[in-house]
């Protein structure tokens, strides 16, 4: 049950209206309602719906016919001027083009934003069946995604707790992930060298992953294959996980140039 608020300052403010527009951005491809925001953001509605109106006239979000809240075009514009300052996906689409065309699958670009990972862009193969559910702006807890795996198992293992514990009470929603069960598939990544899993990010679809990390040891990303589970048997895991590594060290080798 929900206590009342005391008067917000303008820090705690701008904190929660940020919190809301990274749950509609999560959400974006359906849009998300009032009623949902309010119970995921465990504000009170009055606070949640004067946030909303306030994003809203700035244009960071949207208000569709059913009343569902989606990014707006300020966040839109936002997002193209952030690529002039944040190259990596530029530097990446030819290697993500070559993975989506050599596997036949879809691919996918993650970096991480805070206690998740964030979709940066995506290629499309040529099997006839596509991962379409996962949109470049989507964003979801580390861990439950084949790239969002890949990362936190190469994160250390002070700020991999963190994040675990940060996003406990929303791995539930993700194909009943677990603390434990997380913690697991961590574990068996960083003995593989590579990240698999199946039926969380999406039910019926398997993602391979690889983290992306430099010469000095930071974590710029990862990317993933995914495809539904059929298709992805062990053997051809392997593979995926091969043309992965291959592309992600000639990667490595442009992104050192462009230092």
């Amino acid at each position: 049950m929900k206590t009342s608020e005391a008067p917000s300052s303008g820090a705690q403010s701008l904190e929660r209206a940020l919190a809301l527009l990274k749950l509609v951005a999560g959400r974006n491809r359906d849009g998300v309602r009032l009623a949902t925001l309010v119970e995921l953001s465990e504000l009170q509605k009055p606070t949640a719906h004067r946030l909303l109106k306030q994003l809203v006239a700035s244009e960071l979000l949207m208000q569709s016919a059913d009343k569902s809240y989606h990014l707006g075009q300020f966040a839109y514009e936002l997002g193209v001027a952030s690529t002039f300052r944040f190259p990596v996906r530029d530097i990446c689409a030819p290697f993500l083009e070559r993975i989506a065309q050599e596997t036949g699958d879809s691919a996918f670009l993650v970096v991480r934003s805070h206690s998740d990972s964030f979709c940066v862009d995506r290629k499309m193969g040529s099997y006839p069946i596509q991962v379409f559910s996962v949109e470049i702006g989507h964003r979801q807890p580390l861990g439950v995604g084949g790239g969002g795996l890949a990362l936190l198992s190469a994160l250390p293992n002070e700020e991999i707790e963190k994040i675990v514990n940060a996003n406990a009470e929303r791995l539930s929603s993700y194909g009943n992930m677990t603390v434990d069960k997380l913690r697991q598939q961590i574990a068996d990544t960083r003995e593989r060298g590579y990240a698999v899993i199946s039926n969380h990010a999406i039910p019926g679809v398997t993602g391979v992953g690889r983290a992306i990390v430099d010469g000095s040891g930071t974590v710029v990303g990862a990317i993933s294959v995914s495809s539904i589970s059929q298709r992805m048997e062990p053997q051809r895991q392997h593979r995926v996980q091969q043309i992965l590594k291959h592309e992600i060290s000639a990667l490595l080798v442009a992104l050192a140039r462009r230092k």
